[in-house]
Formats: C-alpha cells, sequence, structure tokens
C-alpha cells in the first residue's frame, strides 16, 4: 500500500526517507515516496515516475525527443503522455533531527586551528553535525571522524585556490568559495531540505534554535541579512559569512544563476559574503532581516548566554569554542525520536 497522506507538518521523518525514497532524477515508481522537499512521486505511465513539485496531464515538453520516441516505440498505444497519478504523499525531505530541515556544511583547513575544532564537533554531535545533513570541504585529503549518526566524515576536495586581501581589508575568498559552491550545486544534497547554511568552523551553532527562526520563512525565495554594523553605510544591512542561510528556493535560483553572477559582477576584490550578497540580490531573491540569528564579533557582538541567539563567531582555539558551547547549550541536545519506515 503507499503511504498516507500528510495533512499536517510532521516534528521529523525517519532516516529511511534517505535511503528508500528516490532521487532527483530517478524512477520513484517502486518506492513511491521522494527525497526532495515539496516534491511528490507523479506516475508517468505503468514504468516510469518521477518525483515533480507539480505535474500536468499530458505530453511533457521537457522530456526529449529521444526519450518520447524511445518510450512511445515501447508501448502499444504510442502514448508517452503522463497521467500524473500521485503515488504517495508530498515529500517533507530530509527533516531526520527537525522541523525545518538544515543542510549545513564547513569549508575548513586540517592542518590549522580549524582541525582540531572540527574534529571536537564530530565527537560532541555539534555545531553542523547536529543538522539534519552535513559536509565539509577541504583542499586536503581529511576524515574527522564518525559522527552519532554512523557517518565517516571525510572531507571533500576542492582545488587549492590563492585567497587575497578584499576591497575592505578582509579575505579576498571570492574565487575559493565558488568552487565550495560548485561542489554542493553539484552534489545536489541541498534539494531535499529546507535551507542550506554555510557555517564557519570557529562559529558555534546550535541547529535547533536556527530552526526556530527560520520556521516563519518555509518556502520562501529568501536569504537571511545577519548584520547591521553600520546603519548609515550603503552597504549594510548586508550578510556576514561566518553563517549564510538560504531557502531551498534561492538555492535553486543560485544553481541556475551562478554563472551570471560570475560573468556579471564585478567580484575580482570581494569577500564571499559581499559576493554572495550581491548575486542574490542581482538573482531577485528575497532579504529577511535576522540580526540575531548570529552573535558576531565581528559584526556587533558574541554573547554565548543569549539564548535567542543561534550561533556565535569566532571562536579560534579549542578551549574557547566549547567553553562557547558550554555556556549557550546548557540542556543536553534534543534526540528527536524516529518513525519506523511504513510498509507498502
Amino acid at each position: 500500500r503507499t503511504p498516507s497522506m500528510v495533512s499536517s507538518i510532521p516534528k521529523t521523518v525517519g532516516s529511511w526517507v534517505g535511503k528508500v525514497c528516490a532521487a532527483k532524477g530517478s524512477n520513484c515508481l517502486e518506492s513511491k515516496c521522494c527525497r526532495e522537499v515539496g516534491t511528490t512521486c507523479y506516475a508517468k505511465n505503468s514504468t516510469w515516475a518521477a518525483c515533480r513539485e507539480k505535474c500536468d496531464a499530458g505530453p511533457d515538453t521537457e522530456d526529449s525527443a529521444a526519450w518520447v520516441a524511445a518510450v512511445a516505440g515501447a508501448q502499444k498505444d504510442g502514448n508517452a503522455a503522463w497521467t500524473c497519478k500521485a503515488l504517495g504523499p508530498k515529500s517533507w525531505g530530509l527533516a531526520v533531527k527537525g522541523f525545518p530541515s538544515l543542510f549545513c556544511f564547513s569549508l575548513y583547513m586540517p592542518s590549522r586551528y580549524e582541525g582540531p575544532i572540527m574534529r571536537n564537533q564530530v565527537k560532541k554531535n555539534a555545531g553542523i553535525f547536529a543538522c539534519d545533513g552535513y559536509d565539509v570541504f577541504a583542499a586536503e585529503h581529511d576524515t574527522l571522524g564518525t559522527t552519532a549518526d554512523g557517518v565517516t566524515v571525510k572531507a571533500i576536495l576542492i582545488p587549492k585556490i590563492k585567497v587575497g586581501v578584499s576591497q575592505d581589508g578582509t579575505a579576498g575568498n571570492t574565487k575559493l568559495f565558488m568552487a565550495v559552491w560548485d561542489k554542493v550545486i553539484a552534489g545536489g544534497r541541498f534539494r531535499n531540505y529546507d535551507w542550506t547554511v554555510k557555517v564557519d568552523p570557529d562559529a558555534v551553532l546550535l541547529p535547533w534554535r536556527l530552526r526556530t527562526h527560520m520556521k516563519p520563512h518555509i518556502g520562501k525565495n529568501v536569504y537571511i541579512v545577519n548584520c547591521n554594523k553600520f546603519p548609515g553605510s550603503p552597504n549594510f544591512p548586508m550578510m556576514y559569512g561566518s553563517l549564510e542561510i538560504y531557502s531551498k528556493t534561492a538555492m535553486e535560483a543560485y544553481a541556475a544563476g551562478s554563472r551570471k553572477c560570475s560573468e556579471q559582477l564585478p567580484w575580482k576584490s570581494w569577500g564571499e559574503d559581499y559576493f554572495m550578497t550581491h548575486c542574490m540580490d542581482y538573482l531577485h531573491v528575497g532579504r529577511v532581516n535576522d540580526f540575531s540569528v548570529i552573535g558576531d564579533d565581528t559584526c556587533t557582538g558574541a554573547n554565548c548566554a543569549d539564548k535567542n541567539v543561534a550561533s556565535f563567531h569566532p571562536f579560534k582555539s579549542l578551549k574557547s569554542w566549547e567553553a562557547c558551547w558550554d555556556t549557550a547549550n546548557g540542556n543536553p541536545l534534543p534526540k528527536a525520536s524516529e518513525p519506523s519506515a511504513p510498509t507498502w
């Protein structure tokens, strides 16, 4: 039988969803469920079904001519049109730990101070590793350890790219992070979560608090502007790169328009966060001002005792990182109960 249609928002979904349900572009006829947020498994015919946000019965202009010809030739009635029968419920994505779901990642340098901080996060099931999904990127091979989820965390390799100085005296790291974002887009995991979050290794992130901040904006085409250090400046408010937050729709806009940004914006003297702020605006992604989503000493200060703030930055030693974590995390890490897999 098919899983029942869900009418209310669940707290979590089972980890089986990521193993059983179909990924974008694959056949969901057997599983009848989808990983990607907001998609439903729709039938084309008796042999093919796909995960889509919507489906209109009849011929589909997105089907290639060769594919249509092949399908039509294999069917007695020669019909390559979609029936668009919904085979299962709309997907909530991979919200395995909380709702809304978070896909978090960090770029780090294993041989510098960031390595021990990231390994400690794995050991404590803290920071990005308490998000629903996570990845780490580095310019050298490294294994951080095994998380509480049973995942062995290995760095996804990126090219070694020299970092200069930006126009405001910070790291001129736009080209470096373009390479990281290319890997994120190519990997496609962002499609399975409500929010994609880039986190600096020396930031202390509390994902359950971040979910509370993001709940009012689920499903919107937005990114989060998190710093208003100089209210009178034309460059503020802006997004500080220690914590960058993008909705799934914003990520889809970047996936489609990143080349446009790299070719048409004068980014070579910019820092990555300045580039991404301007790229999001250029692609007509909406802004949400949330100046309490992070407490950043490079913006207006980091008070790790502030229970409304979802992250703190920067803490560049293991001792200072742990001190902030302990101050911020007065209660044990919430444990989500996992629903069992349905049968159908």
